[in-house]
C-alpha cells in the first residue's frame, strides 16, 4: 500500500525531540533560568514603553508567569507573542509592528542568521545542563595527547556555561573556548560543538566548512565526542533540482521572511537569473508556507524559499511541486558560479559572486527527463498574449503563457461570481445570532 499513501516505517522511526515539549518551570527558578532581573535593566535603561516576549511554543507555558513578574516590577503592559509568522527561532518583527512594540526580548534558540535592525531585541537563550566530569572525561579520551588545537564552540543552550568549561579546560593551552554567536572560528584547527546534532549545526558546517568537526551532545543518552558525518543526501538533492531547475518554465519566488538581511537582495538577483535564463515568475507573500497555502498555486512548475536556513521546509516531501534554494538557482541559471559552496543561508557567498549577463543559447539535455531543451533570453521570452509565431510551412503555433492563460484551463475557478446576471438589490436585514442558535429559527 505504500505506493497510494506514506511509507508508515517513516513515523515509526522517526526520532523525537524530547526537548522541545512543553514545559513548566518551577516558579522560583523562573527569575533565573529566564534573567528577568536583566530584562528589567534593559527595558528601564533604553525607556521601551511596548515592549514584546516571543516565545517557541515550548516555553509559553512559562510566559504569563514571566509577563506578570515584569509587569509588576516595570509597572506598565507587557505583550506575549506566540505562533511566530515565520520561524520561531527568527525574531517576530510582523507580529510586534501590530502594537507598535519598540523592543522584543527573544527567548529560547536562535538560528545563525543575521537580523535587520527594525526593532531593538534583547536575546534570552535556553540554560541547558551539561555534566562537567562526564565532558571531562570525553574530552581527555578524545584530544589527550595535546597534539592538536581545539576550538569548543557552545550553542546558545550552554552559552551560560562558558565561564565552568573554561576553569575546567584553564591546564590546557591549546583549548579555546567560544560560542556560536562569535562567528570568528578558525576552519583549520579541530572544531568541537557542544549541542545537538540538529540543522543548526548542518548549517555550521556548510558555513565554515572545517577541516575536522566533532560534536558532545549532553542530551544523549551515550554522552560521547563523536565525529561529524555530512549528510550526502543534501548534494545529491541539488544535482536534481539543479536539473529541474533548468527545465521548469514558472517558478514562484516565496517570501517566507522580512527578518533576515538582504532577503530583497536575494530575491532581486533571483529574479534577475530567472530573467536573464527566459523563466517566467511571481513573487507570492503567504506567511509561513504550509501544504495547503502552496497547493493554491498548481500553475508553479517549481518553488523558490526565501527562509530562514532552520527551516525544515527543506526537507519536506509533501509539497506538490519542487522546493529549491536560492543557491541551487545560482548553480543552475549562473555559469559563474559553478564553484559556490552550497548552504541554505542566501547571505553566506551567494550575494557576492558575479553576474554573467551574457548567457549562450546552447541546446542542452535533461538528465531527468532525457529530452532536449533550448534556452530563451528574457527578450524572446516575453511575447504578448495571442502573438502568432510561424514554425514551418502551414503550421503556426500560439503564444500563451500569461497567468490568464494558466486560469482559464483550470478544472475549478473558484465560486461563481455571476457578474451582471443578479438584480442589484437594497441590503436587507440579516440573521441575528450564532450559527448554533439564531434568532429567527425553532428550538
Amino acid at each position: 500500500m505504500d505506493q497510494f499513501s506514506s511509507n508508515p516505517s517513516i513515523s515509526i522511526e522517526r526520532s523525537v525531540d524530547t526537548s522541545q515539549i512543553p514545559k513548566e518551570s518551577h516558579p522560583e527558578d523562573i527569575n533565573r533560568i529566564y534573567e528577568v532581573e536583566r530584562i528589567v535593566e534593559w527595558i528601564k535603561k533604553n525607556d521601551y514603553k511596548k515592549v514584546c516576549l516571543q516565545f517557541p511554543d515550548y516555553l509559553l507555558p512559562d510566559s504569563s508567569e514571566i509577563a506578570t513578574r515584569l509587569q509588576k516590577q516595570l509597572g506598565q503592559v507587557i505583550y506575549i507573542m506566540g505562533d511566530s509568522a515565520y520561524e520561531s527561532c527568527c525574531v517576530d518583527y510582523v507580529t510586534a509592528q501590530h502594537v507598535n512594540s519598540d523592543a522584543i526580548v527573544h527567548f529560547g534558540p536562535r538560528c545563525l542568521s543575521n537580523w535587520t535592525d527594525l526593532i531593538p531585541c534583547l536575546c534570552i537563550y535556553d540554560k541547558n545542563p551539561l555534566d562537567a566530569k562526564l565532558f571531562e572525561q570525553s574530552f581527555t579520551e578524545k584530544f589527550g595527547d595535546d597534539s592538536e588545537k581545539v576550538n569548543i564552540i557552545l550553542d546558545t543552550p550552554y552559552i551560560h556555561l562558558q565561564n565552568e568549561i573554561e576553569m575546567l579546560l584553564n591546564d590546557n593551552p591549546k583549548v579555546t573556548i567560544t560560542n556560536i554567536n562569535q562567528n570568528v572560528f578558525d576552519a583549520e584547527n579541530t572544531l568541537l560543538y557542544i549541542g545537538k546534532n540538529n540543522r543548526k549545526l548542518l548549517n555550521f558546517q556548510l558555513k565554515y566548512n572545517p577541516v575536522k568537526l566533532y560534536y558532545y551532545d549532553p542530551q544523549e543518552k551515550d554522552v560521547l565526542i563523536k565525529d561529524y558525518e555530512e549528510n550526502s543526501l543534501i548534494l545529491k538533492r541539488r544535482r536534481y533540482l539543479v536539473e529541474k531547475i533548468k527545465e521548469s518554465e514558472v517558478f514562484a519566488i516565496i517570501i517566507a521572511t522580512v527578518v533576515i538581511e538582504n532577503y530583497m537582495k536575494a530575491i532581486d538577483r533571483i529574479k534577475k537569473l530567472l530573467m536573464l535564463n527566459g523563466k517566467k515568475y511571481y513573487v507570492i507573500s503567504v506567511g509561513k508556507p504550509t501544504v495547503a497555502k502552496l497547493a493554491n498555486f498548481p500553475e508553479m512548475d517549481m518553488y523558490i524559499l526565501i527562509c530562514c536556513s532552520m527551516s525544515d521546509i527543506f526537507d519536506s516531501r509533501d509539497f506538490y511541486k519542487p522546493i529549491a534554494t536560492p543557491y541551487d538557482i545560482e548553480i543552475a541559471l549562473n555559469p559563474k558560479s559553478r564553484n559556490l559552496n552550497f548552504s541554505y543561508d542566501f547571505n553566506s557567498d551567494y550575494l557576492s559572486q558575479e553576474l554573467d549577463t551574457n548567457i549562450e543559447k546552447q541546446p542542452d539535455v535533461s538528465l531527468i527527463s532525457g529530452n532536449l531543451r533550448y534556452k530563451d533570453n528574457a527578450e524572446e521570452n516575453s511575447v504578448d498574449s495571442g502573438e502568432i509565431a510561424i514554425k514551418s510551412e502551414g503550421a503556426i503555433a500560439l503564444s500563451d503563457k500569461t497567468a490568464a492563460s494558466y486560469f482559464a484551463v483550470r478544472s475549478f475557478k473558484g465560486l461563481e461570481q455571476k457578474l451582471g446576471q443578479t438584480e442589484v438589490e437594497l441590503a436587507k436585514e440579516g440573521r441575528k445570532g450564532i450559527p448554533q442558535q439564531y434568532d429567527n429559527e425553532l428550538y
